[in-house]
């Protein structure tokens, strides 16, 4: 990927009349996850949905006749997960992230009425489809934008080094672990500690800096 394409997540409430918002407004301390989305025609699709939470017997209940008569596909069911078929109308959603030849990430989150997606996709055609009038109906909130990297930030070794130092309080005020230490407690040298610590200072700056550093605003 080139180094115009972004990875954005974003919310936004699903319209009040779906059957999705009004038992995941109705049941709040469950979650509903969309585990796959596949179209099958201009404008219907699979999707798989796992429910978890707790009350699912009081949803299943009330769920009950309603997956019935639409002829969802129970396909498990225990006292903590429940996961359903269901055959989708009205796909453009799906169909525009389809022609934005973006990646979906799975699962897309569905609570208390909000659905969070989380794209990675050319800026371009993420710009070209949150200007879709369709789109701007959905009210959508942009909750974390950058460029997309495929390599990683932190080697291993310095991965570790930072989740030791974030465990042991190192960067805390006032720290609860001194440099001389954090060194001994890791096998390397004070010096050799602080070098690392610089370096992976400035690789997380340099990509938080980057991840920002775009011309203008997504537009909502």
């Amino acid at each position: 990927m080139n180094d115009d394409t972004i990875q954005v997540k974003f919310t936004f409430p699903i319209p009040a009349k779906k059957w999705l918002a009004k038992f995941s407004r109705s049941y709040p301390l469950l979650q509903f996850k969309l585990l796959s989305l596949l179209p099958f025609s201009e404008n219907q699709g699979y999707c798989l949905l796992q429910i978890e939470g707790t009350n699912l017997n009081q949803f299943w209940e009330k769920f009950a006749p309603v997956c019935e008569v639409k002829k969802f596909k129970l396909i498990f069911k225990d006292q903590k997960s429940i996961v359903l078929n269901i055959v989708i109308e009205d796909t453009w959603v799906l169909n525009m992230i389809m022609d934005a030849k973006a990646v979906l990430h799975f699962p897309i989150i569905i609570h208390d009425g909000i659905a969070l997606f989380e794209l990675i996709a050319p800026r371009a055609k993420i710009d070209q489809m949150f200007n879709h009038s369709n789109w701007k109906k959905l009210e959508i909130s942009i909750k974390q934008i950058g460029r997309y990297c495929t390599n990683p930030i932190l080697s291993p070794r310095q991965s570790e080094i930072l989740t030791k130092a974030l465990t042991n309080g190192f960067f805390e005020i006032p720290r609860r672990i001194s440099l001389s230490d954090f060194a001994k407690d890791i096998g390397i040298s004070p010096t050799a500690l602080s070098g690392n610590i610089r370096r992976i200072t400035n690789n997380l700056g340099k990509n938080y800096i980057n991840a920002f550093d775009f011309k203008g605003e997504t537009s909502k």
